[in-house]
């Protein structure tokens, strides 16, 4: 690995992490007591959004189910 990789990582984790402190310590502009979008819809459709995720994990379940694993073998050998 160049070095330039993990210098490039350290600034990326430097500046993720500065920008989550500088997140928590200043408050955000207009604050109000009034329900953000994501809360809103949270509170509002909460059975849909767990539909779709539930959705969502079936489909990846389902799209490694189809794959190969590593102990099946593309071979033109008839199966015994």
């Amino acid at each position: 690995m160049r070095i330039e990789h993990p210098i490039r990582l350290l600034l990326l984790f430097i500046a993720l992490g500065a920008g989550i402190v500088i997140s928590f310590l200043r408050p955000s502009p207009g604050a109000s007591t009034t329900l953000g979008f994501g809360d809103a819809l949270w509170l509002n459709r909460r059975t849909d959004l767990l539909l779709q995720l539930a959705l969502l994990v079936v489909g990846a379940l389902g799209i490694h189910a189809l794959l190969p694993g590593d102990e099946e073998k593309d071979t033109d050998e008839p199966l015994e």
